[in-house]
């Protein structure tokens, strides 16, 4: 130090800086008596305002006047100060035997106040051993901790840390900084002992969770950006946890700690004083970018959530780096698997097949939140064989359908985040199944109770997946399930009706009705049936089959009644509305308020008696008549063309009666074969229709010949009884007999022939064929 400092007295040094600190007060408060008297909001202040406040430091304010120092404690920066109390002074002044003109008079004033100067803010807790630059060019002070006790180039200590103020920070100190003192750099510490030193007790308990201390302290470079312990507090608060094992759970395990800790770390040391101006991004030992972005205000940080925290204090030197402590914790972006994914790796394939069976896929991987509680497949296992069931396919039946291993499957998943810590002893939860679950504890273990009473384990707790958490359970939970919905023919025994049920195993239908996908089926009672009975002159079933056309016609029939879609009768619009049925042919239903009622091919209305019975694939509404499609039933010509009885065509198309037959309301026609024709024109010594015609009387006789076969009205062979006469188009009577199943009809000369083939529905009747041409009085 320059012998200057050795001609002034430190009683003269006091004196002199207490007036001039006594002449800045009056400054201070004539320009406060200029001001209005309005009441302003008190502004934060400045290190020079603190200090002026500050009795035990006047003789520092005094010293930074006199050096013209105390303007730029007064102006906007970042600055920390090591601020020696009146008694420093003293002591100082002593042990160097100065004066205070000698002191004040030395040009070296302002370097020794710039020495207790830091061009950066640190907090206590960034007071770690090492060393620090200040505003006096390469000059650093060095600092050692012990402990909770930070002392200065060895001897100084910090006796009040921490005084804030909006342009840095103070701390009161103990002696006076010397640069001219040469001063021993301390060892830098290790990253452990400068977060001890600091009090990062959280972090260094997050790097011994995940094993990393030894990482850490063997990398050859890095800087670290340390989060202190209030910044994990508030990440805890985040995540509602209250300590770091249940953070580290909520994470998704020590692994996902491991990423977390390592976005703060960068494998390369940068000082402050190394970053440029503005944003610049760092590749951390994460595999992430942070973007670290340095202004005239500070540093900040930015992380992957683009959340941006400040550093608090920088540039601890520690042995093999730098640290610089943030306010906050970086998060990075991490990677959970979906629950799907999640099931697959756990190995649980009965029920991800479950799952796609159920078509829940898309419903759990876009809830935005969900708790999921995963039966084992041995779960499973043992589910089936409770239902006696060998295959999901089966389980699927005896449950009652999909709908219902929906129900079960939902009542596994809870629409919110509950890891294990979350649980309380005797909760309840709903699921979405929208029945309650309970949940029990007893320590570690977590068990769930249904609905029915059975209680299963978690056997594997809090797997994170990306918008939830699931436990593996080792059962299947049961909620309460519906009845399963009848089928057709269930519903339909039932129902009573029991016509309805022959007819569609007559027709073969059942298996076709059964398997459909979706169905409305428009349910005739026994009573509609007994009354298209009497309308067709039926007495059976099987009679109505002849009636109709057949087994063929009646599968047409009962086609009819079905539509291809499940239709509720809340589903139909107001008023009338068609629908296309399994034959093909349109149906049309009419709504009127409450009452339905169904229109057929003829036009025929009638009534739902009994609407919406829910069935397995679809509803039953009952009608009270059987709807008659167009039956699209031969012609007479069709049907005697199709039989192959040309001659019997010939001969009408020569009496001109096809107009007769094909426009009569309704007949039965007694057809001649071709070989009853040839014995014919055998017996008449003719050769063909023509000599036939000649030989008869010319074609007025081939007329009634003709007319002779043609009842004029509708008999099928259920309707023929033995000696019955009727009355033909040729105004002659035939005789009919029946004995068993055979028909014979006996003409006027009391000649018999034998019905070979009965009842050929035709669109306005019905033809039997015959062996023999019937001859009426000619």
């Amino acid at each position: 130090m320059s012998k200057l400092f050795k001609t002034l007295s430190a009683q003269a040094l006091v004196s002199r800086l207490m007036l001039l600190f006594v002449m800045s007060i009056t400054l201070v408060l004539s320009a406060c008596d200029k001001e209005e008297d309005e009441p302003t909001a008190e502004q934060p202040k400045t290190i020079a305002e603190i200090a002026q406040e500050t009795s035990e430091l006047s003789t520092l304010v005094a010293a930074l006047e006199e050096a013209n120092l105390l303007g730029t404690l007064q102006g906007e920066g970042s600055f920390t100060v090591f601020a020696p109390t009146n008694n420093a002074f003293n002591a100082f002044l002593e042990a160097n035997g100065l004066t205070a003109e000698e002191l004040l008079a030395n040009p070296d004033l302002g370097d020794i106040l710039l020495y207790h100067v830091l061009g950066v803010e640190v907090n206590a807790a960034g007071l770690v051993t090492g060393t620090r630059a200040t505003l006096l060019e390469d000059a650093s002070i060095a600092i050692t901790r012990d402990g909770a006790a930070v002392i200065l180039n060895g001897s100084i200590r910090v006796s009040q840390a921490d005084i804030e103020a909006s342009n840095g920070i103070i701390h009161i100190i103990d002696g006076v900084l010397d640069p001219s003192v040469d001063v021993e750099e301390p060892e830098l510490p290790n990253l452990v002992d400068a977060a001890t030193q600091a009090g990062l007790t959280t972090l260094l308990a997050a790097v011994e969770a995940a094993d990393l201390g030894s990482t850490l302290l063997e990398a050859e470079a890095l800087t670290v950006f340390a989060p202190t312990n209030d910044a994990f507090a508030a990440l805890l608060e985040a995540y509602n946890v209250d300590d770091l094992t249940k953070l580290v759970t909520e994470l998704g395990g020590l692994e996902q700690l491991s990423t977390v800790l390592g976005f703060h770390v960068v494998p390369a040391v940068a000082f402050s004083t190394d970053l440029a101006d503005g944003a610049q991004t760092f590749n951390t030992l994460a595999g992430q970018e942070i973007t670290v972005t340095k202004t005239n205000s500070g540093v900040t940080v930015t992380d992957a959530q683009g959340t941006v925290y400040s550093v608090s204090a920088a540039d601890v030197a520690i042995s093999n780096g730098v640290v610089h402590v943030i306010d906050g914790v970086l998060v990075p972006s991490l990677s959970y698997p979906t629950v799907v994914e999640a099931a697959e790796a756990a190995g649980l394939s009965v029920l991800l097949e479950a799952v796609t069976a159920a078509d829940l896929g898309a419903t759990l991987l876009d809830a935005e939140a969900i708790t999921v509680f995963a039966p084992t497949n041995e779960a499973f296992t043992t589910l089936l064989e409770d239902f006696g069931a060998a295959n999901l396919n089966e389980l699927v039946e005896a449950l009652g359908g999909l709908d219902k291993l929906s129900t079960v499957l939902s009542y596994h998943v809870v629409p919110t985040v509950a890891f294990s810590h979350d649980l309380t002893d005797g909760m309840t939860v709903e699921t979405l199944a929208g029945q309650i679950l309970t949940i029990n504890l007893s320590g570690d273990n977590v068990t769930l109770t249904d609905v029915s009473g059975n209680t299963f384990s978690v056997t594997t707790a809090n797997v994170v997946i990306g918008n939830g958490v699931v436990h593996v359970i080792d059962g299947v939970l049961i909620p309460e399930l519906e009845e399963p919905a009848p089928n057709l023919v269930d519903a339909a025994t039932a129902a009573g009706l029991t016509t309805l049920l022959d007819a569609v195993t007559a027709a073969d239908l059942g298996s076709t009705l059964l398997e459909a996908e979706a169905i409305t089926v428009f349910a005739p009672t026994n009573e509609a049936f007994g009354n298209l009975l009497t309308a067709l002159n039926a007495s059976t079933l099987d009679e109505l089959v002849i009636r109709i056309g057949g087994l063929e016609k009646l599968v047409s029939v009962l086609g009819f009644h079905v539509v291809p879609a499940v239709a509720f009768s809340t589903d139909l619009a107001e008023g009338a509305q068609e629908f296309t049925t399994l034959n093909g042919q349109v149906l049309t239903v009419t709504k009127t308020g409450s009452a339905v009622t169904v229109t057929d091919a003829a036009g025929s209305v009638y009534n739902v008696s009994t609407a919406d019975v829910e069935i397995a694939n679809g509803v039953v509404h009952v009608i009270d008549g059987v709807v008659v499609p167009d039956l699209e039933l031969p012609t007479v010509v069709e049907a005697a063309e199709s039989a192959g009885l040309t001659t019997l065509l010939a001969a009408v198309t020569e009496a001109n009666l096809g107009s007769t037959l094909l426009d009569a309301e309704a007949i039965t026609v007694f057809a001649p074969s071709n070989a009853a024709f040839d014995e014919l024109l055998a017996r008449f010594e003719a050769t063909n229709l023509d000599e036939l015609v000649t030989a008869i009387g010319g074609v007025a006789n081939l007329e009634k010949v003709l007319g002779f076969h043609v009842v004029p009205s509708v008999a099928f062979s259920f309707n023929l009884t033995d000696d019955m006469t009727v009355e033909t188009l040729a105004g002659e009577t035939l005789t009919i007999n029946v004995s068993g199943d055979a028909v014979t009809v006996t003409d006027s000369e009391g000649t018999v022939h034998t019905v070979t083939t009965a009842n050929v529905a035709i669109a306005n009747g019905v033809v039997h064929v015959i062996d023999g041409v019937l001859v009426p009085s000619l």
